[in-house]
């Protein structure tokens, strides 16, 4: 009765009589000594934290003894619930790749809930799967959705298909998400018992409004959503608050909007940074390059912008193919150079910009590289051998690294994702596959790392002297199918001989 009432309770708003019914219930649980409610209370501690904006509490908990202990014993419901709250946590990190396969499973394993697979629809769309997303928004429109108007979750369901919708610009099912969201609109979204509250459903109303048209409409839900938002004490729902309604101003440009929506974008960008909140921090940051006129598509990774350029181009790379025809391709760039750019001001920028790119051009040098192209602080560079071209990615990080040791306000991070691919043979199966192919998996890497595809590994482990990481499956943007990845080693590889 209470776990039903805190959800009640949630869906209205009333924040402090959840947290009181939160307690009652864990104070329940104590006094029977049963696990699984314990277990219960721990994923509303965690479902408690996110609201508030402690996302470091929320993996410890989620790790501890009591939802550990006995796993496999678990009921479906804890199993899900605990799923949800993860789910939550990598989708604020910007890290729900990592998530991806296990949601998948969960989708296929609960066919009784539909909602698992809208929950993997919008996943897609942040993942850039658009075509993925699509396939399954058509399942799930079947016969007017009514798989999902039976089920108990369609509120999250809802809003979540409304949200892909509004992305994916599908107008006609848009205005029907639309009007089955609606009648939710002055409650909170909450999934299961209280496994997660994902703050007012005029959010996504505000949201799917706007990617409509219905400016007025959505004016009033973005204000009606940041005043549930504000009664929740919830910093991290008012900022998403903030910057979804800056974006849809953004969109409207009408006069004054783009004031009202730098105003909202800096408070929204603040707060997320204040929290440490990666996917808020990079959704509002590109929303304030939009509005400076900065097209986000160029700025956000100068590895895409090569990439283009060069499938464009399309230059002759046979000089630099190996007897066998092949050409190990390097992209690299610097991890969150926009940021940097805001930080520094335009005249260090560039200080620093041709210091990275002077460093990148000496080690190319050294190791024998052809530079295909380099735009801002990204590079694409051909080499005839694996070895060699290994051996300068980790030449180069390990010049960078010191600079982070010498001056770390400054210190540049980069990122090389690397590829063997067949250049002489099928030319423009090369340029469109082959090149677009090392370009993700340089965008896969952090600042610091360096990955290869399975097939470069392969080459380089022959000369047993490179040591590799885990292996990691990824889908990427743009190619079907996963790839597996892998990151060398590079503080464990000896200085090595150019092959």
């Amino acid at each position: 009765g209470r776990g039903l009432r805190i959800a009640d309770l949630l869906e209205l708003g009333d924040v402090h009589r959840a947290d009181a019914e939160i307690e009652a219930f864990e104070r329940g649980a104590d006094e029977l000594r049963q696990p699984n409610y314990r277990r219960i209370g721990a994923i509303r501690r965690g479902m408690r934290a996110m609201i508030a904006g402690r996302l470091d509490e929320v993996e410890p908990m989620l790790e501890s003894e009591e939802l550990q202990r006995g796993w496999y014993e678990l009921d479906p419901n804890l199993v899900q619930g605990s799923a949800v709250l993860l789910y939550e946590v990598r989708r604020q990190q910007g890290r729900l790749e990592e998530i991806r396969p296990a949601m998948e499973s969960l989708a296929e394993q609960y066919p009784a809930v539909p909602a698992w697979h809208a929950g993997l629809t919008l996943l897609y769309i942040s993942l850039g799967r658009d075509e993925d997303a699509r396939r399954k928004m058509d399942r799930l429109a079947v016969d007017d959705f009514a798989a999902l108007r039976g089920d108990p979750n369609r509120m999250v369901a809802f809003s979540m298909l409304g949200q892909a919708a509004a992305r994916l610009g599908d107008r006609e099912r848009g205005e029907r998400l639309y009007e089955l969201l609606l009648p939710y609109a002055e409650h909170n979204i909450v999934i299961g018992a209280g496994w997660s509250c994902q703050g007012s459903a005029s959010l996504p109303l505000g949201e799917l409004a706007g990617a409509l048209g219905r400016y007025d409409d959505a004016e009033r839900h973005f204000d009606a959503a940041m005043r549930m938002n504000l009664s929740m004490e919830s910093p991290p729902l008012v900022a998403e608050t903030l910057i979804r309604h800056g974006e849809m101003l953004a969109g409207r440009d009408e006069p004054g909007d783009r004031e009202r929506a730098a105003d909202m974008v800096a408070e929204g960008l603040d707060t997320a940074q204040g929290l440490g909140i990666p996917a808020l921090v990079e959704r509002a940051f590109a929303l304030k390059l939009r509005l400076q006129g900065i097209d986000t598509a160029d700025v956000r990774s100068s590895i895409d912008a090569v990439a283009e350029a060069v499938e464009d181009e399309r230059p002759d790379l046979s000089g630099a193919a190996a007897p066998d025809g092949t050409v190990t391709i390097l992209f690299s760039d610097i991890e969150g150079s926009t940021a940097m750019t805001e930080r520094l001001g335009d005249r260090r920028w560039l200080e620093v910009l041709r210091e990275h790119n002077s460093i990148v051009r000496a080690h190319v040098g050294e190791h024998g590289g052809f530079e295909v192209k380099s735009q801002g602080d990204g590079f694409m560079v051909a080499f005839s051998s694996a070895r060699r071209a290994l051996d300068c990615a980790i030449a180069i990080q390990r010049a960078f690294a010191t600079q982070v040791e010498e001056q770390a306000d400054e210190a540049v991070r980069v990122r090389i994702g690397m590829h063997t691919g067949e250049a002489i043979r099928e030319r423009d199966d090369f340029f469109g596959r082959n090149v677009i192919l090392a370009a993700r998996i340089a965008a896969q890497a952090d600042g610091g790392e360096i990955l290869v595809s399975s097939l470069l590994k392969e080459l380089a482990e022959s000369s047993g002297d490179i040591a590799f990481g885990e292996a990691r499956e990824v889908a990427l943007k743009g190619l079907s199918g996963t790839y597996w990845l892998h990151a060398v080693d590079w503080g464990r590889v000896g200085a090595g001989a150019a092959g």
